[in-house]
């Protein structure tokens, strides 16, 4: 059988969904459902809900993409109900989850409102396509790099930390200790592929000449700190074609939207932290 890659959104889609499902469960014949499981139905608008996500992450709607999404649910609930049958739930406050839930479906619904009243055209992936091959700066044909990077505020820091990875000091663990970029401190510093083009300037200009391993031997600075950056991997990139980057052109405009929204919402609000 075709292997279907799930989403993370379904993930964490089902995983809320349960939330409610353990606080109070459904009859089996009150609702629209696919399945029961041990007499707890599972909802044919939950099944939707999680076909909608996977075709919205690029996966093709497909009998078999359903007949795994049902599994998931059915394996999911099997799970849910034995954490219960064991007395689990009652060590969880699901006040917060359910919020944050709340938060998530809001968004979705808001994202669906605006692109129904202006669809995502051909005209407009192919103006985002066009504007990330120029991004890129290299032709079809570049080279991707496997980053790993440490940032912190003094050029004193960075050369000190640049010592200590030269006497054998793993990268990771100092990024993990010393980086102030929230984002990737947890990995380890750890930045995945990206192109040249997609990274600022200066350290753009750094990594270029680096071997594949290889640790910038001074600091870079940048706006958001002293960068030292590192290298972990190397290989080939030729752009994906029109129709092939149409699913990832869709989502970045998606996104591009979303951070325009955010930083205008937060330009008028009032945030007191």
């Amino acid at each position: 059988m075709k292997k279907i890659l799930l989403s993370s959104l379904f993930i964490g889609l089902v995983a809320s969904g349960h939330i409610f499902a353990a606080d109070k469960p459904s009859k089996a014949n009150d609702v629209d459902f696919f399945a029961t499981v041990n007499g707890i139905p599972l909802t044919s608008g939950l099944l939707d809900l999680n076909v909608k996500a996977a075709l919205a992450q690029g996966q093709k709607d497909s009998p078999e993409l359903k007949s795994a999404l049902k599994d998931e649910l059915i394996n999911r609930e099997l799970l849910t109900q034995e954490s219960i049958r064991q007395g689990l739930d009652k060590d969880i406050d699901f006040r917060d989850q359910i919020a944050q839930l709340k938060q998530t479906l809001m968004i979705q619904a808001f994202l669906e409102n605006h692109f129904q009243k202006n669809p995502i055209t051909d005209a407009k992936l192919r103006e985002e396509y066009d504007r990330q091959r120029k991004l890129i700066g290299e032709g079809a044909s570049a080279t991707q790099y496997r980053l790993s990077q440490i940032i912190v505020t003094t050029e004193t820091d960075a050369i000190d930390l640049i010592r200590r990875i030269q006497k054998g000091e793993l990268f990771g663990k100092l990024a993990q200790e010393y980086s102030i970029d929230q984002a990737s401190k947890a990995n380890g510093g750890q930045l995945g592929w990206v192109l040249p083009g997609q990274v600022v300037v200066p350290v753009a200009n750094v990594i270029v000449n680096l071997n594949k391993g290889a640790v910038s031997n001074a600091p870079i600075q940048t706006q958001g700190g002293w960068v030292i950056v590192k290298v972990d991997d190397k290989r080939p990139f030729k752009f994906p074609t029109f129709d092939e980057a149409k699913p990832q052109l869709r989502q970045a405009i998606v996104q591009q939207y979303l951070a325009e929204t955010v930083k205008k919402l937060r330009e008028s609000a009032k945030i007191v932290m």
